[in-house]
């Protein structure tokens, strides 16, 4: 059993006091039983409960956390899943939205796990249950490229991004430090996606320049009945990704990104003054499971 299962059933046995049941998914010619998952009968219970709204957003997401596949249960029917976590947290929210999907300009999409909006701000949140404890991808694309040394001549090492050319020429393999310390953990390329979605919606014109708020939802799996050895492992990796993400200074980051686009993109948009504006009313925090509802009430 490997370090995710281990989690995923731990937070099945703090939810439901035992970690009885499955949930079988045909493969091939048999069928495979999942204990980490809802049973289906607990999976439909779950997904007829919830709100049309909340179903359309996910079924239209890029996360597809609704299908069967190769073997593996709908991943929203996991313990460990960030999608049902933040679903969990969030669902009594009124105004309250999932997967928020933001062009990049340069990259694509960025999809926020949550996004809720009101007259006076905006609530982003991207959500982190067991992903930490699986390895990271280090490959990006080259369009990247000019943007990446753009942070590393901006931010002076307070981040910094090693790059070197795929031998097919169309990828990055990258390194990413904060502080002079490699991120071993946290998501640093997601992050900046995260930031350029943003960055481009108030360049555009679709999101509005007002306050906003980035809360970075992280699963504190420190109270979780689990045996010794795999305990430790986890909480230390844990604790690393709480550290490597107060490496990072994000309204910084989100200005140099602004910049970026301002200078590359588009030209004339927004004055230094509007700029400032945005960075005085961008914060960003990083909350436990326990915390968050705090922060959306």
């Amino acid at each position: 059993m490997n370090i995710t299962e281990k989690i995923d059933l731990a937070i099945k046995l703090k939810e439901t006091g035992s970690t009885d049941g499955v949930y079988d998914v045909p493969y091939k010619d048999g069928m495979l039983h999942k204990a980490a998952y809802m049973t289906n009968g607990e999976w439909q219970i779950f997904l007829d409960a919830m709100p049309k709204e909340a179903r359309k957003e996910y079924g239209e997401g890029g996360g597809d956390e609704f299908s069967e596949k190769n073997g593996h249960p709908p991943k929203m029917a996991s313990y460990g899943s960030s999608s049902r976590m933040i679903y969990n947290l969030s669902r009594e929210k009124k105004g309250f939205h999932f997967e928020k999907k933001l062009s990049t300009t340069i990259g694509g999409k960025a999809n926020l796990d949550g996004f809720y909006e009101d007259e006076n701000h905006y609530i982003f949140v991207e959500a982190k249950c067991h992903e930490p404890y699986t390895a990271k991808n280090v490959t990006v694309s080259k369009c990247y490229e000019g943007l990446y040394r753009y942070i590393n001549e901006r931010m002076l090492g307070s981040i910094h991004i090693d790059m070197e050319t795929s031998k097919c020429g169309r990828y990055l393999n990258v390194q990413y430090l904060a502080g002079g310390e490699k991120l071993e953990r946290f998501d640093l390329k997601q992050m900046i996606c995260h930031l350029l979605g943003i960055a481009t919606g108030m360049l555009k014109g679709t999101l509005e320049r007002k306050q906003s708020d980035f809360i970075y939802l992280l699963y504190d799996p420190t109270e979780l009945d689990i045996e010794s050895d795999a305990k430790e492992k986890i909480d230390a990796i844990y604790v690393r990704t709480c550290y490597e993400c107060n490496l990072i200074d994000f309204a910084e980051l989100f200005r140099v990104i602004l910049e970026f686009l301002i200078k590359t993109e588009f030209q004339g948009v927004m004055s230094g003054e509007e700029l400032d504006s945005i960075i005085v009313k961008f914060t960003f925090t990083l909350a436990s499971q326990d915390f968050y509802p705090i922060l959306i009430q």
